[in-house]
């Protein structure tokens, strides 16, 4: 993203000539980008790295400062994440307080919410807390947005090649023990293909490795992070099964 951000990033954050129309032809039209102050993010725990440097990068092309508030659950990783980006920015000579991180509660995030002082919001999370963001948001008319949990289907037509299509079925299912807001939810499975891709999908299933993550043998399955996620995800599968 880095990269990306380096090579394109001023050819998006450019002007941009727009047609003014017959009724305003006597003057030009062009869109301008201009930085939007302080942001504030709200992102999730499963990726800590990655969740403190995605907004970060494209905000501080753009001219933002930005505030994060990480999950109770990263604020160790995310603390090291900090001084790892103060140095860095100091490096170069920003200012300082450029990029903080905050840690906390739902009180910390409503904190930021509605702070008069930040221009816009990103929210990175479940759709319940997501409608309370923008509820808090609201007040203050700061924009936002949102990027929500979903369903996220996974269809598979009767003309799937299953040798391709296997991979990329157990991934989405089992990548980070299904921790993941990418991961695959449910399936959608044509008739004409159903029972070679139910045979093939157990098979996988039984195969995979189960342990520890910091064991001494390779595993394809470590741990649910949360307490209290075992018992949702058994849940899910007992009603799974029940239907």
């Amino acid at each position: 993203k880095i990269k990306w951000v380096v090579n394109n990033g001023e050819k998006y954050l450019s002007p941009e000539s727009r047609p003014s129309g017959y009724m305003m032809m006597h003057k030009n039209a062009r869109v301008e980008y201009v930085p939007v102050g302080v942001m504030g993010c709200i992102v999730p725990w499963n990726y800590p790295f990655h969740n403190v440097f995605n907004p970060l990068i494209a905000n501080l092309f753009a001219g933002n400062a930005l505030v994060v508030k990480v999950s109770e659950h990263a604020s160790w990783s995310s603390g090291l994440y900090g001084r790892i980006i103060n140095a860095a920015l100091a490096a170069v000579g920003a200012p300082e307080g450029l990029v903080q991180i905050i840690t906390g509660y739902a009180e910390a995030g409503n904190a930021l919410v509605t702070s008069p002082n930040v221009a816009k919001i990103v929210f990175v999370g479940s759709t319940a807390v997501g409608k309370k963001v923008m509820e808090a948001a609201a007040k203050n008319l700061t924009p936002v947005v949102l990027e929500l949990g979903g369903k996220d289907p996974f269809i598979v037509c009767d003309d799937a090649d299953l040798n391709q299509l296997l991979p990329f079925a157990m991934r989405g299912t089992f990548q980070s023990m299904g921790q993941n807001c990418t991961g695959a939810e449910r399936f959608i499975v044509q008739d004409g293909i159903h029972s070679k891709f139910v045979a093939r999908v157990v098979a996988a299933t039984k195969g995979l490795r189960v342990g520890p993550a910091l064991g001494g043998s390779f595993v394809d399955c470590g741990a649910l992070c949360m307490p209290g996620h075992a018992a949702q995800v058994h849940a899910l599968v007992e009603d799974a099964v029940s239907k």
